[in-house]
């Protein structure tokens, strides 16, 4: 399969099996996998993503400035969150930064694709 047309993302997670995950769902795609925020925007700045798939909690940097970072470099880079502490507060804070979808985990394969497939075509 050609790689010059395949739609990049840039998954990012501090739970290696998550990453894994979504690796694996997302294979169709070409992934870039980080294990934090601070790794997730030094691969922002080198290299242009179509769409961030970034957790919410995670060490040293927080998913919030995932976003935002993304969005400054390229605003039409899309961003889904995705969060096991979800509130209404956690949601609106990822929606006010940028995002274009949130995920609550667990989530389904179904969800995760619907989310992706909407944010690729928007």
């Amino acid at each position: 399969m050609s790689t010059e047309n395949v739609q990049s993302i840039l998954v990012v997670d501090d739970e290696a099996i998550i990453r894994d995950f979504l690796a694996e769902v997302l294979e169709d795609y070409n992934i870039v996998l980080a294990s934090d925020g601070d790794e997730a925007i030094e691969k922002l700045k080198a290299q242009q993503f179509d769409l961030v798939i970034t957790d919410l909690r995670m060490p040293r940097v927080p998913g919030e400035e995932v976003v935002k970072t993304a969005r400054e470099i390229d605003p039409k880079t899309k961003v889904i969150v995705i969060s096991g502490y979800s509130s209404l507060h956690t949601l609106s804070c990822s929606v006010s930064c940028g995002a274009c979808a949130f995920l609550s985990k667990p989530f389904s394969i179904q969800e995760l694709m619907q989310a992706v497939t909407n944010a690729l075509k928007g």
